[in-house]
């Protein structure tokens, strides 16, 4: 039986209790909450599609060392253009990283100034690394686009290599949306639920 109960009504199911405190909450909070649901869900997607490709790529290299040594037959394509399909499964997993602040940080201020000061200094630092990937962003877009006027190709298959870049810069796009978000949670003070101690 449930410990949450209403004067004059039966008391909820335990399975409805996580339901009833999240409507406790501010109506801030919950957007907040909604929003970093939808930023995390969309993100894993990215991550899941670029390892996909990764481990695609780990088994051609595979198969492409076991032709190469049996049938002195290698796969051209593994050579060709491996390196801009690892560069897209790279980049696909950097809005997942963001999202999950996985990223390295080190925390000073709130230990020797104040919890308010070290707050401050984690919106700086999420403001700082926001500007940095627009910056680099920005960099694989001109370059993508020299790419392609420049009608670049792999040495062997004379793949174009333009669309490789065109995606990568995509993805680092996503995460310059996805370090946006990271940022108002930041300013909002919001600790996404799951996320570990020295995050909050």
């Amino acid at each position: 039986m449930s410990l949450l109960q209403t004067e004059g009504r039966p008391p909820l199911p335990d399975h409805a209790l996580p339901a009833a405190f999240a409507l406790t909450r501010p109506p801030r909070e919950r957007a907040l909450d909604r929003l970093h649901r939808a930023t995390r869900n969309a993100a894993r997607v990215l991550a899941v599609l670029g390892l996909g490709l990764l481990l695609c790529l780990a088994a051609t290299i595979v198969a492409d060392g076991l032709l190469r040594f049996f049938f002195a037959h290698p796969i051209d394509a593994v050579n060709d253009i491996g390196g801009n399909v690892a560069a897209v499964a790279v980049a696909s997993c950097i809005p997942m990283v963001l999202v999950e602040r996985g990223n390295i940080a080190i925390r000073l201020f709130s230990t020797f100034v104040g919890p308010r000061a070290g707050h401050i200094a984690d919106i700086l630092a999420a403001v700082l690394v926001e500007i940095v990937l627009i910056g680099i962003a920005w960099q694989f877009f001109l370059f993508a686009g020299q790419s392609a006027r420049n009608g670049d190709a792999t040495w062997m298959l004379h793949i174009p290599t333009a669309p490789f870049w065109w995606v990568v810069t995509a993805m680092i796009s996503a995460g310059v949306l996805v370090q946006a978000v990271v940022v108002v949670e930041y300013a909002a003070g919001y600790t996404p639920a799951g996320l570990h101690d020295e995050h909050r």
